[in-house]
């Protein structure tokens, strides 16, 4: 079987020295964070796309039961009910009152929740008691099924998953801290370095001297004045804006499925020879008669297989990288060798594992 794979080289052959990015793109603050709540719900009014099981008929009777109506749940069509999970995120300063977006999808058998309506569902954290808030609305799945009488089916996008925008009501804030007990203000970066972590500090300090110091690759502590706490929002939103000289660490990122290859301008390959060839063997079977001679009663036809087997070999020169070169000539000297990007990810794992290339290999 043969897998065609579309794939891109994307090369940053820009140096990122002086490469630079504001604090707020760079970091988050310790004490301000997303969380994450969700419920199981119920979707009515599906058109007899609904679930088949036992479960949407009792969550159907005990939502009757808790409006005042006795059903057994033998007594509910579960065609047009579907159970489903209810997800949504909680941003920081999420005031009471608030609308946010929620995600729905199914959990059972239902074949779609097209023109569903989510029935109140509370959303609760991960300790299961707390509801934080009250999710209710139409489902909006953006899909399109349709069927024919002989069984054909044919859909586009997922009918099993949609979403609410502002389909939940936020009921309870999570209390979010900007500044810490001892007066200080932490930045996390979102990727770990001790050189971001280092210039940071110091285009801090060089607007608040003395306050900032950079306590690993990732956190940076800054102890602010009185007055600083006085308007600590007004303090972080101005140090945001700062601008920091960012240094990644070099790496190359491989994503096998699409065949794609992210390498950083700092990538660096020591002295190498690279060679590529391709082998191609093919096998053809055929069948040859034998027959007896004339006259001869002992002897018998027989079909006699034959096989064909030729080994084909396209070989292409070595290339040779005599001193250490960055991604964009590693690509352009492979490219000379009519390397495919599927075999350039088997070249950048071998030349990782030979200690050729210097960064960081990362395969998805």
């Amino acid at each position: 079987m043969r897998i065609t794979t579309i794939a891109a080289l994307l090369l940053a052959l820009c140096a990122t020295v002086g490469a630079q990015a504001r604090i707020r793109d760079l970091v988050e603050i310790s004490g301000v964070r997303d969380n994450q709540i969700r419920g199981i719900g119920l979707v009515v009014g599906l058109n007899g796309t609904g679930d088949r099981g036992v479960a949407a008929r009792q969550m159907a009777a005990n939502l009757l039961k808790r409006l005042g109506n006795n059903f057994l749940p033998a007594q509910i069509n579960p065609d047009n009910l579907g159970v489903v999970m209810v997800t949504a995120t909680l941003p920081p300063f999420t005031r009471t009152g608030a609308r946010i977006d929620i995600t729905v999808a199914s959990m059972g058998d239902a074949s779609s929740l097209r023109g569903g309506q989510l029935v109140a569902t509370q959303l609760v954290g991960f300790d299961n008691r707390t509801v934080y808030a009250i999710a209710e609305g139409p489902v909006l799945t953006g899909a399109v099924s349709a069927s024919g009488a002989t069984g054909s089916k044919e859909t586009i996008n997922h009918p099993t998953a949609g979403r609410i925008p502002g389909g939940a009501i936020v009921e309870l804030e999570v209390q979010q801290k900007i500044l810490a007990p001892d007066g200080k203000v932490v930045m996390h970066l979102r990727k770990a370095s001790y050189e971001t972590a280092k210039n940071l500090a110091e285009e801090i300090n060089k607007i608040l001297p003395g306050s900032a110091r950079a306590v690993d690759g990732l956190a940076i502590e800054i102890k602010l004045s009185e007055a600083d706490r006085r308007d600590v929002v007004g303090c972080v939103a101005k140090l945001g804006e700062l601008k920091v000289r960012v240094t990644p660490r070099a790496s190359v990122v491989i994503n096998e499925r699409s065949g794609t290859i992210v390498a950083g301008g700092d990538v660096v390959v020591l002295p190498v020879a690279i060679t590529h060839s391709n082998l191609s063997i093919s096998v053809k079977e055929a069948f040859d008669v034998s027959q007896p001679n004339p006259f001869n009663n002992s002897g018998s036809t027989e079909v006699i297989p034959k096989s064909d087997v030729s080994i084909t070999e396209n070989s292409t020169p070595i290339r040779m990288l005599p001193g250490a070169v960055g991604a964009g000539e590693l690509a352009a000297a492979l490219k000379a060798l009519g390397v495919s990007p599927l075999d350039l990810i088997t070249i950048f794992q071998m030349l990782k594992e030979q200690g050729a290339l210097q960064a960081e290999l990362i395969v998805q």
